[in-house]
């Protein structure tokens, strides 16, 4: 007699239009750690270079 087949742990996700999907568990964690990965560096690199704020430009007075 055969053994069911373990089923490895996944999230299931629903889509807007109703459509459910099977994430493995292992690929969630590591989309998770990737996006903490890409968040820490984004976060990093605004310290060492601060983002210009945009200034309102004074009309020019025309010379004659």
């Amino acid at each position: 007699m055969k053994s069911p087949a373990k089923k490895s742990p996944s999230i299931k996700l629903k889509n807007e239009d109703g459509t459910t999907y099977d994430v493995p568990e292992k690929g969630s964690l590591g989309l998770l750690a990737l996006g903490a990965v890409g968040l820490a560096a984004w976060r990093r690199k605004r310290k060492v270079v601060p983002v210009p704020i945009p200034r309102k430009k004074s009309p020019e007075k025309k010379k004659k």
